[in-house]
């Protein structure tokens, strides 16, 4: 809002890039808010006690491997904002976690992933705990 007060200032604002790119900019600060107040207004408590302790769902720790494969991977489900690969921790809505929510250990599930469908056994489940 002060930007663009500022570009008034400086004349016609039919001609004024500076008042029009304030305005963008707001407008996309406006736009980025409502997504926020969106995300939030669906957010939910989730209980460690109400999540079943034997199948996947979201705060849970998994430790997979690929049908064929002798590596294990190790992964943490969380929500979308916490995403940080390098860590080990996906989003609830990738597709990896989606094809193992709900699933037990022992299970194999198919997961259609960016560079096709892959096979992985479920080896284990754990509940996610915060250094």
């Amino acid at each position: 809002a002060k930007e663009i007060g500022t570009a008034r200032e400086h004349g016609d604002l039919r001609e004024n890039a500076e008042y029009e790119a304030a305005k963008n900019k707001q407008a996309n600060y406006m736009a980025k808010l409502g997504q926020l107040q969106q995300r939030f207004s669906n957010a939910r408590i989730i209980r460690k006690e109400d999540l079943p302790p034997d199948t996947i769902s979201l705060g849970k720790h998994v430790k997979i491997r690929e049908v064929g494969s002798s590596e294990v991977d190790e992964y943490t489900i969380l929500g979308e904002g916490e995403t940080d690969i390098d860590k080990g921790i996906i989003s609830y809505q990738s597709p990896l976690a989606k094809a193992l929510i709900n699933h037990k250990k022992g299970d194999v599930v198919e997961a259609q992933l960016p560079v096709g469908i892959k096979k992985y056994e479920i080896l284990e489940i754990d509940f996610f705990e915060e250094d």
